[in-house]
């Protein structure tokens, strides 16, 4: 079992029982505050948990890779960069390794990873642009890879 699943089980769970408390009581108006408490946790369980495989930056006309995201939350008694991989999961070749507050391109998120594109260091043209969220596929000037989405805060689009 996942841990979302447990969460909403337990979230639900405890919401009932207070539920059948407020009801024997005759309580309507904390039965109601009850079940409005579990859809709120239920909702936010659900919103926690990115989509499986979507593009990110599918926003308008322009690249597919539109949204804007910042490395954020490296510990600095830690390894103190986010490791760009070749692939979606740590099994996958390490390609680069990025400091926080570096700004990538959200391209497709595929569980906990996402795609990005970002400019070389020291490149003039800092706007990556491509015409596919598949990053396989891109053959620009900027680098690209994928990265775990919990050291990423999209910041734009």
């Amino acid at each position: 079992m996942n841990r979302r699943a447990s969460f909403r089980r337990r979230a639900l769970r405890e919401s009932w029982s207070v539920f059948e408390s407020a009801r024997s009581a005759g309580m309507k108006t904390a039965m109601r505050l009850c079940l409005g408490g579990a859809w709120v946790l239920l909702a936010a369980s659900v919103a926690a948990e990115p989509p499986s495989s979507t593009p990110v930056g599918d926003i308008g006309a322009g690249s597919p890779c539109e949204s804007i995201g910042e490395v954020r939350g490296l510990k600095l008694g830690g390894d103190g960069f986010l490791a760009v991989r070749a692939g979606p999961g740590s099994e996958h070749a390490l390609l680069d390794k990025l400091g926080n507050g570096r700004r990538v391109y959200l391209c497709r998120g595929e569980g906990r990873w996402v795609s990005v594109l970002y400019p070389a260091p020291g490149s003039k043209d800092a706007r990556c642009l491509a015409e596919s969220a598949d990053i396989g596929k891109y053959r620009g000037p900027c680098k690209s890879g994928w990265v775990h989405w919990s050291w990423i805060e999209i910041i734009a689009g």
